[in-house]
C-alpha cells in the first residue's frame, strides 16, 4: 500500500508543479518540460547500470518505448490542459485514462475484481467525472472545438501510457523495471535534446532546477506505480492511485493555488475516497 501512496503524492506533486510554474509566469514551462525527461534519463541511469541486466528483451523495450513516447507527446497536452481548464480538471482526464489499463486487464489477462471492488469502479469512475469543474475566469479563450479535442488526444495519450505500465506487469520480469524505465526516459529524453537545439534558446538556472526536480518526481511515480503494480493487479491499482491523486491534487489546488470548484466536484471528492475504502476491501 505504501506504493500507491508514494505514487499518488509524487504524481500529483508533478501536475501542480507544472500549475505552479505556469502561475508564476517567469519560466518557460516547454523547456523545463524537456530538461525534466533528460533529467529522469540520467536519474534512472546508475539503477539500470547497477541492475547488469542479462537479458533485454524486446518486451521490456517495447512497452518502455511506447510510454516514453506517450510521455513526451502528452507533456504539451497536459501543459495546455491544465492552463485552458485547470488542474484539478485536467487532472480527471488523465484519471479517466484508467478505463484502458483496466478493461483490457479484464478482457486480455482474465483479471478479476470482486464485487465491492466493481462497486469500488464505479464509484471512482463517477467521482472522475464530477470532480474539476473550475470557473477561473482568467484562462484564455480558445476555439470551441479545440479543448475538447486537446482533452480527447490527453485521454487517448495517457491511456495508452498506462496500458504500457499494466502490459510490463504481465509479459515482463520485475528484474526488467530499470530496463523498462530506463527505455522510457530516454525515448522521450531524445526528442526532448532535438527540441532544445532546435529553440535555441538560453535556459536560466530555474530553469535548470525546476526540470531536474521534475524528471527525479517523475521517475520516482513511475517506480512506485511498477511496484504497485507487482504486488496488486491494474484494476485496483489505477482506480486507487487516480481517485487517490484527484483528491489529493484537487484539495491542494483549491488551498493553495485558488483553484475554484462547483458543488458537485466536492461530492465528487467524498465518493472518491468511498471508492478508495472499497477498492481496499479484500487488501
Amino acid at each position: 500500500m505504501i506504493y500507491l501512496l508514494l505514487n499518488i503524492v509524487f504524481g500529483s506533486l508533478f501536475v501542480l508543479s507544472i500549475k505552479w510554474v505556469q502561475n508564476r509566469k517567469q519560466e518557460d514551462i516547454v523547456t523545463i518540460g524537456m530538461i525534466n525527461y533528460i533529467a529522469g534519463a540520467l536519474v534512472i541511469l546508475p539503477e539500470f547500470i547497477q541492475s547488469h541486466p542479462s537479458m533485454v528483451t524486446a518486451s521490456a523495450l517495447g512497452t518502455g518505448g511506447t510510454m516514453g513516447a506517450c510521455y513526451f507527446v502528452a507533456f504539451f497536452f497536459v501543459v495546455y490542459a491544465i492552463r485552458y481548464v485547470g488542474v484539478a480538471s485536467a487532472s480527471v482526464v488523465g484519471s479517466l485514462s484508467i478505463l484502458c489499463p483496466i478493461l483490457i486487464g479484464v478482457l486480455v489477462w482474465n483479471e478479476s475484481p470482486n464485487f465491492y471492488q466493481v462497486l469500488g469502479i464505479g464509484m471512482a469512475l463517477l467521482s472522475l467525472s464530477l470532480i474539476g469543474g473550475s470557473t477561473d475566469s482568467q484562462r484564455p479563450v480558445v476555439r470551441a472545438w479545440l479543448v475538447p479535442a486537446m482533452l480527447i488526444a490527453f485521454f487517448i495519450l495517457a491511456g495508452v501510457s498506462r496500458l504500457s505500465q499494466e502490459a510490463f506487469r504481465h509479459i515482463c520480469h520485475a528484474e526488467e523495471r530499470s530496463v523498462f524505465l530506463f527505455t522510457a526516459f530516454s525515448v522521450a529524453a531524445i526528442p526532448s535534446m532535438v527540441a532544445l537545439l532546435i529553440r535555441w534558446k538560453r535556459i536560466r538556472w530555474q530553469e535548470w532546477s525546476i526540470g531536474i526536480m521534475l524528471g527525479t518526481v517523475n521517475v520516482l511515480q513511475s517506480h512506485f506505480i511498477l511496484k504497485a503494480l507487482k504486488e496488486f493487479p491494474g484494476y485496483i491499482v489505477f482506480p486507487v492511485v487516480s481517485a487517490g491523486g484527484l483528491v489529493f491534487t484537487t484539495l491542494f489546488a483549491i488551498s493553495f493555488l485558488r483553484e475554484r470548484l462547483t458543488f458537485r466536484a466536492y461530492i465528487g471528492i467524498g465518493l472518491a475516497t468511498v471508492a478508495l475504502l472499497l477498492l481496499n476491501w479484500d487488501l
